[in-house]
């Protein structure tokens, strides 16, 4: 909190600042007030830790500084072209814009795979995957002589047959003068905050479950999450210690990664140890001086599966779940000047201060902050227009200040229009589809009984004005992972009253599946109901007179909003991957983690049954992975975690999957075992 604070009212004083005078504004008391709570309320080596965004940004940067990469063209040739392909385009598009490409150098991105003209006297920056089709078409772009120079960069380590196919293929094509370098980057995965990751792998869950996946597929795959997990932690500069479940496709990761990370300490010697260090980075230093490694622990989705089904009720969660946002960018219907609405594209994160603040909160919660960021606006704006009684000088001054102001007030109008259109959009997909009713439905059923639930849940299924079919089955997914002991009649009744509605219940047909080879884990509620945004001394601040307010707030915020949402009942879950890892950080034993897998890469090569001496103290830093899909349910979750006992905390997954998005995927799994259902 602080240090958005902080940093919130500096980018505010740089603004309003003129350059050519000495900033005597920064011993403003306010300034020196938020410094001092910044410093004195930093995690300890929060400084020191990077997020892993600005990290894997800083490393992108570095390989378009061609001066650094090479002697040749590098100190006489500014601008270049970046070749892509999808995926690594991927990777760039939450780092850097069209705008940050171009500071550093880049006048064309184009698609390794779409048609291309030569550029001459402009050297080309290759970064893609090291794949056979890529290699091929490299090699035919430097046959064909579309660039003066190439520097071929590879998103993780490429095979050893894979470069040779390269160095052979430029050879035949006597083109060996054009590649200036060649690269491994070990940038093979894409941040989308400062400690959120994801390895861009679609579906992951239906296909390491796909009855049938044949064994090299599996292999084939879990290389390829190992490679992104490997460029993680060489992004970081982090020599981690690994846990995991045992006989779960976790294991098959967390045994391959050692092996990786092992072959690379052994076989590069002191060039490896240099891709792990800290020391390596500048910022980093007080956390390698602490000897402190992280926790790396990988767990499979089956650990939890009701959170990536759940209706969700925080904002980011919301905005993922209903807009479908993926890579930090959504897209909502916005009325235009001709009175119809028309699509328009928002890039949401870290940057902007709102989403940052309040990502993380309940969706009213987040309506009330947007009504209160557009009447402080109107306050500015007012006071800008504001007539007064001045002299001349002040006038002057007072004009300066309104002119250094402007770019602050702009910024401000921009992000109070995005998510007052973000905002909207959502109110009208939660009122359209009753979606509080789901969230706060779902949220009960563990606190009450198996006939209770399955009952509101039919009168739900036949209510044709109550959700889409996918919601309903979700709902009937969840109820069945929490109650285990709802009876085969109540189970027939509701999976009927879903197909009487269109709905496909081979989910049920899949999780069935799943129950009878083994047991399943969901939150176990730890706290009692509380009201989301209610306060000890306010009036009700629910969804009612959240909706009645907004009506009245500056510039219609959310005027065609209905007041009929109720207040909503939640109650506090402590998710399983937060059990978990909170155990293994304190090094404890619990039911979840008794049988858990401790490697260390760094220590010797022990036997099938032996096992590398344990570090006793207590982890500061983790990494949590979950194979099979992510959520931001759990993002949050860990956040929360995070700031007890001075933690840092990442999450990463094979891909943040949308529940409705999972749903089909468990549906595609109970088809493809025999379940019935619509196709």
């Amino acid at each position: 909190f602080w240090l958005k604070q902080f940093r919130s009212k500096l980018l505010t004083t740089q603004a309003s600042s003129n350059k050519s005078r000495p900033r005597k504004d920064l011993h403003h008391p306010s300034i020196c007030l938020l410094a001092f709570l910044f410093f004195t309320h930093l995690v300890p080596g929060e400084m020191a830790a990077p997020g892993i965004q600005e990290l894997q940004r800083s490393a992108l940067v570095r390989m378009f500084d061609l001066e650094e990469n090479s002697e040749s063209w590098g100190k006489s040739q500014t601008w270049k072209v970046l070749v892509y392909d999808t995926f690594c385009k991927e990777v760039v598009a939450p780092l850097l814009k069209v705008g940050g490409l171009r500071n550093n150098g880049v006048t064309l991105h184009l698609n390794l795979n779409g048609e291309r003209l030569p550029v001459e006297d402009t050297p080309a920056v290759y970064f893609v995957e090291p794949t056979d089709d890529n290699i091929a078409k490299i090699i035919q772009d430097l046959e064909d002589g579309l660039y003066p120079s190439c520097y071929i960069n590879f998103a993780s380590m490429g095979p050893r047959a894979q470069l040779e196919d390269l160095a052979k293929g430029t050879l035949v094509a006597g083109a060996t003068h054009r590649v200036a370098a060649v690269f491994d980057r070990y940038l093979s995965f894409v941040s989308l905050s400062p400690t959120l990751f994801s390895l861009n792998l679609p579906a992951a869950y239906r296909t390491i479950h796909s009855p049938s996946i044949e064994e090299h597929q599996i292999l084939q795959y879990v290389e390829r999450i190992v490679d992104g997990l490997l460029s993680v932690l060489v992004t970081l500069r982090a020599l981690p210690i690994i846990r995991c479940p045992p006989n779960e496709v976790a294991e098959m990761v967390a045994r391959r990664l050692e092996e990786r990370i092992r072959e690379l300490l052994t076989k590069s010697g002191s060039s490896a140890a240099d891709l792990f260090s800290a020391s390596a980075l500048a910022v980093g230093a007080a956390a390698a001086e602490s000897g402190q490694r992280p926790l790396l622990c990988i767990v499979d989705r089956d650990v939890d599966l009701v959170t990536m089904l759940n209706h969700t009720w925080t904002y980011q969660a919301m905005a993922h779940d209903i807009l479908g946002m993926r890579l930090n960018r959504l897209t909502v219907p916005v009325v235009g000047d001709g009175g119809s609405p028309q699509p328009k594209v928002y890039d949401v994160d870290d940057g902007d201060a709102f989403w940052a603040a309040h990502a993380g909160d309940p969706f009213p919660a987040v309506a009330e902050a947007v009504t209160e960021a557009v009447e402080e606006f109107q306050r500015k704006r007012e006071e800008m227009h504001a007539p007064s009684d001045i002299g001349a000088e002040d006038m002057t001054s007072d004009l300066a200040a309104a002119f250094s102001a402007l770019p602050e007030m702009t910024e401000l109008k921009r992000s109070i229009d995005m998510h007052t259109n973000i905002a909207t959009a959502l109110m009208k997909e939660v009122e359209a589809r009753q979606l509080h009713q789901y969230y706060e439905m779902e949220d009960q059923f563990s606190s009450q009984s198996s006939s209770t639930s399955a009952s509101q849940l039919e009168q739900l299924l036949n209510d044709s004005g109550q959700g889409t079919i996918l919601d309903k089955t979700r709902a009937l997914l969840v109820l069945y992972l929490t109650k285990q002991s709802l009876s085969a009649a109540q189970l027939q009744a509701l999976v009927e009253a879903l197909e009487t509605c269109g709905g496909d219940a081979s989910g049920i047909t899949y999780l069935q599946h799943l129950a009878s080879i083994r047991s399943m884990m969901v939150p176990s509620t730890t706290a009692g109901s509380s009201l989301t945004g209610s306060g000890s001394s306010g009036g009700p601040t629910g969804a009612s007179a959240l909706f009645d307010r907004l009506r009245q707030g500056g510039e219609g915020l959310l005027a065609a909003g209905k007041s009929g949402l109720k207040n909503v009942l939640t109650s506090k879950k402590e998710l399983a991957v937060c059990k978990i890892l909170d155990a293994l950080m304190e090094h404890k034993t619990t039911s979840l983690t008794e049988n858990f897998l401790y490697l260390d890469p760094k220590a010797a090569a022990s036997g099938a049954r032996g096992e590398a001496p344990r570090m006793r103290a207590p982890f500061r830093r983790a990494i949590a992975f979950v194979v099979g899909g992510g959520s931001y349910a759990e993002l949050q979750a860990l956040q929360e975690l995070a700031p007890k006992q001075g933690r840092h905390i990442i999450y990463g997954s094979t891909d943040l999957v949308a529940p409705c998005q999972f749903a089909e995927e468990l549906c595609h799994l109970g088809r493809a075992q025999g379940g019935s259902g619509s196709k």
